[in-house]
């Protein structure tokens, strides 16, 4: 008989267990799709801030051939290990900028300015900017872009798109 109550204890212990495991597992899962989103989020941000920084001097500025070459040897010189800043990737973020900027600088209409709560307010000369554009969410018109889905597509993915685009 011990046994017996023994073995029907533990099966409602391990019932308890796994009702526990499920709804942590869940948590995390929850969790971690979260960071995965404001990560990708910050990530191109930083492309979109460094794509338009190579713009403004390679296209507008002084900076010359072999720019983006010699600034990636230098980020990698002094960040070692630091992968993603080949002269490919730099010109990568610069045409991510180039090909959003007209899409994340244009003016807003009336009736797209925000007014919910949560939203960052935008006056009719103001142009979104970068930190805008990836900071703020809000339910896209019919003919506007669905930021928060735009967010959730890596960078790699842009740049492909963008190169069958051409």
């Amino acid at each position: 008989m011990q046994n017996l109550n023994t073995d029907i204890g533990e099966s409602r212990f391990d019932m308890t267990y796994s009702v526990a495991v499920q709804a942590i597992k869940e948590a995390i899962q929850r969790s971690q799709a979260r960071a995965l989103h404001l990560v990708n989020s910050e990530v191109l941000s930083l492309y979109y801030g460094i794509g338009r920084y190579i713009s403004e001097n390679s296209r507008e500025g002084f900076w010359g051939t072999g720019a983006l070459a010699q600034i990636s040897r230098q980020l990698q010189k002094e960040m070692p290990g630091l992968k993603g800043y080949s002269e490919t990737s730099l010109k990568d973020m610069r045409t991510f900028y180039e090909q959003w900027q007209p899409q994340v600088n244009r003016q807003p209409v009336a009736d797209e300015l925000p007014d919910r709560a949560g939203q960052l307010p935008v006056s009719a000369g103001m142009k979104i900017d970068e930190s805008l554009m990836l900071r703020q969410i809000r339910q896209p018109m019919a003919d506007e872009l669905d930021w928060s889905e735009f967010l959730r597509v890596p960078f790699t993915h842009h740049v492909m798109i963008l190169r069958k685009e051409k």
